[in-house]
């Protein structure tokens, strides 16, 4: 199924393109994006075509970090009337819980988890599985945002650490300049860390009132909307892949419901833990291989394989080319990448 976000997602874009020497009308028409460059916030595109635009626009403009300089435009101003909620919370930690709780109402092609770890939290950030690749322009996008607006909360402010799926860029002057000097790659999640002392510093703009209200709206809004449980459990997939086995019964607990509740629901969307597990499982492992200098080995243990020749056959399974032939550039276009083969089979072991 096709996830959509609104067109303010691709907010200032036109004028970068402009400013690196592109045409726009040309880079939108080759990634199959039927919009202007006025870009209507009611205007929905899909979350595949925001992947191949931003990769096809590093390409052609030869600019690796062209996720990353696009964040400079934008703020979460981009999330229309979710960002008055954001900034009537009493706090930053408040502000991206309501992040959290509410991105899904925005759009269903990303997710976002906090992960209470010593001193803080972790924001991971995650495309949803099917949305297409490459994750890296979209990821560095998203985290730009944050810390542009963590900055304008607290000035001079930088991230004790920032964790990427993908490889490091070549030349990682921008990334240190708008995302901290402590940024890491390869790495199992896309995270970055908030210590507890930036987390109870107050938003800039403070408003029970309003965020009260606000908040009403968008629980309503929320459970209106079809597949925020499904996309709930993907989160809690991602956020715990690498580290333990999700059972149904856990996801349950997180989410505050029974396992039968969350097993009939999961029903009702027409899936189950099983196939969420191999979806995430598929969409990490082709990024892995396509944008990390990951070896396989570390790509089966990160996705709980019990042996490397298991994510073998799982990849072959998925995209009918084995882990070495992807990771040596076998050809899988942006397109083929973001319309993977049926993968409501087999999730393996994670489920029970």
């Amino acid at each position: 199924m096709a996830k959509w976000v609104s067109s303010s997602a691709l907010f200032g874009a036109p004028d970068l393109v402009a400013k690196l020497g592109g045409d726009w009308a040309a880079l939108s028409a080759a990634a199959e994006l039927d919009i202007s460059e006025n870009l209507e916030p009611a205007k929905l595109i899909e979350v595949a075509g925001l992947a191949r635009f931003l990769a096809l626009a590093a390409e052609t403009l030869e600019c690796e970090s062209f996720g990353l300089m696009l964040s400079q435009y934008q703020g979460f101003s981009v999330l229309g009337s979710l960002a008055l909620l954001l900034e009537s919370a009493d706090t930053i930690r408040e502000s991206l819980q309501d992040l959290a709780a509410y991105f899904p109402v925005f759009t269903m092609g990303a997710l976002i988890a906090l992960v209470e770890t010593k001193g803080g939290i972790e924001v991971n950030y995650e495309l949803a599985a099917g949305t297409g690749l490459p994750h890296r322009h979209i990821t560095e996008l998203g985290f730009g945002i944050l810390v542009k607006e963590m900055r304008r909360h607290i000035p001079g402010w930088e991230p004790e650490y920032i964790t990427f799926r993908h490889a490091p860029p070549e030349n990682s002057t921008q990334h240190r300049q708008f995302l901290g000097k402590t940024v890491h790659y390869n790495a199992d999640r896309n995270s970055i860390f908030i210590n507890h002392e930036d987390l109870a510093q107050p938003t800039c703009v403070r408003s029970m009132q309003v965020h009260g209200e606000l908040a009403a709206q968008y629980n309503v809004l929320r459970e209106a909307t079809p597949g925020t449980v499904t996309a709930a459990v993907e989160t809690i997939v991602r956020a715990f892949m690498a580290h333990e086995t999700i059972h149904l019964s856990k996801a349950a607990t997180l989410l505050g419901m029974s396992r039968r509740t969350l097993q009939r629901k999961l029903a009702e969307d027409g899936t189950s833990l099983a196939e969420i597990i191999d979806a995430v499982r598929a969409d990490l492992a082709l990024s892995y291989l396509q944008e990390s200098r990951l070896k396989v080995t570390e790509i089966a243990e990160i996705l709980q394989f019990s042996e490397t020749s298991a994510l073998s056959r799982a990849v072959v399974r998925w995209y009918g080319q084995s882990p070495r032939a992807i990771k040596d550039g076998a050809s899988i276009s942006l397109l083929a990448a973001s319309q993977k083969p049926d993968r409501k089979r087999g999730a393996g072991s994670l489920a029970h």
